[in-house]
């Protein structure tokens, strides 16, 4: 597959997905904030909603990829990279002497293992498929290794920019194996060979922890800038690094560190602000009015990078990156009252699938209202179980490549 991301809006033609399975199964009241949701999802409608999502993608001529099966063909078809993949997982899960087992096919298949990697495993179902006890007192309370909730939001463990691929790193134990999973793919399924893993790639380690930075946080503006949010979940010192090594691969020339509240209501920059076409953005009031203190990043010497305050505040910044005035669409049109509802269920998060036409929840009525007045078309799903672990279309999609075309 040829990965190419130049911008936000460019007609999508391959994105990668995850359908939320039995690791939702796993959530109960008493370990969902651990887990990062608001609340328990009714499974069966999720997935419904979900399908129906991926359907709406389809009908768009979009190739939608599912992790899931990818890491299925992996696990079939390269025993080396499984094995690096389930002691990467059991060593970080800190539970290494499970490794062999969960290896051996003739006590655990792979489609087994596959559930298992999602969904996670107990001690009991641990001793209930190998027949024996733990070798070791599970540091977790039962739980050898814990399930993957948030894995539908495939938005973050890792990002296309331009050809290259930028693999991230969790700020929350809980999602770093949506990292080492999705890494797995890039770096061993034949569908992905050839291309280059620019930040994050299991050989760098200088680049692991504490160098968090999610995908959420990462806008690509155009072919040689991209907007990083500086959030709960991104750190500043990573923005830089990510800086340098996609300036050594002589791609991207700028970088713009974007400061929002560290807040989980603004857990990422893409919750309060989204590109929908050229010169056209989606924003949330209450965050992107008050941004200040925007650092900027460039090549200089190298193996040197330029960090410089920005003068210009962020409305200019996208106006000159664009060419023209931008044009910003207040999140539920910019009432108050209305925007802050939305907000809380992803009204800004929409996803742009081509020019001026984007996928949101149909519950965010006013949003819609103002993209249609903006004359952007919305194609909209229901989002009632997809919304609980706070996240929009935007969120549960890693663009894999769009298909150039200009669009002023």
């Amino acid at each position: 597959m040829q990965l190419n991301i130049l911008n936000e809006y460019d007609p999508l033609e391959a994105v990668m997905v995850h359908r939320p399975g039995p690791e939702i199964d796993r959530l109960t009241h008493d370990n969902m904030v651990e887990y990062l949701f608001e609340d328990i999802p009714y499974l069966r409608r999720m997935q419904e909603e979900h399908d129906a999502f991926c359907e709406t993608m389809r009908n768009q001529g979009i190739e939608v990829i599912y992790l899931e099966h990818l890491l299925g063909e992996l696990l079939n078809d390269n025993p080396e990279a499984k094995r690096i993949l389930i002691e990467t997982i059991c060593r970080a899960e800190n539970v290494p002497a499970i490794a062999p087992d969960l290896l051996n096919e003739s006590l655990i298949p792979n489609d087994a293992l596959l559930q298992i990697l999602f969904t996670g495993l107990t001690v009991q179902e641990y001793q209930k498929l190998v027949g024996k006890r733990i070798p070791q007192t599970s540091p977790n309370g039962g739980v050898l290794i814990g399930p993957t909730p948030n894995a539908y939001f495939t938005r973050d463990p890792a990002v296309v920019v331009r050809e290259s691929v930028i693999s991230c790193k969790m700020h929350y134990v809980r999602r770093l194996r949506e990292t080492i999973m999705t890494r797995a793919i890039f770096e061993h399924h034949p569908k992905f060979a050839g291309h280059r893993i620019t930040f994050g790639g299991s050989n760098s380690p200088t680049e692991d922890r504490p160098f968090t930075i999610e995908g959420g946080d990462i806008i690509v503006l155009n072919e040689e800038s991209v907007l990083v949010g500086a959030s709960e979940r991104t750190r500043s010192e990573t923005i830089e690094v990510l800086a340098q090594k996609a300036f050594d691969v002589g791609k991207v020339r700028r970088y713009y560190e974007i400061p929002i509240p560290t807040e989980r209501l603004f857990m990422h920059l893409d919750t309060v602000f989204t590109i929908v076409d050229y010169a056209t953005v989606v924003w949330y009031p209450g965050v992107m009015e008050g941004i200040s203190e925007i650092m900027r990043f460039e090549s200089g010497a190298p193996g040197e990078v330029i960090r410089k305050p920005e003068s210009r505040n962020l409305h200019r910044i996208l106006s000159d990156e664009f060419g023209q005035e931008v044009k910003i669409i207040e999140t539920a049109g910019g009432d108050e009252h209305y925007a802050s509802r939305e907000q809380r269920t992803d009204g800004t998060n929409v996803f742009a699938v081509g020019p001026r036409k984007v996928i949101g929840y149909d519950r965010n009525e006013r949003t819609i209202a103002a993209l249609n007045d903006a004359g952007i078309e919305c194609l909209n799903i229901q989002g009632s179980e997809l919304v609980r672990g706070l996240g929009g279309p935007r969120c549960m999609t890693m663009p894999l490549r769009r298909r150039h075309a200009k669009s002023q």
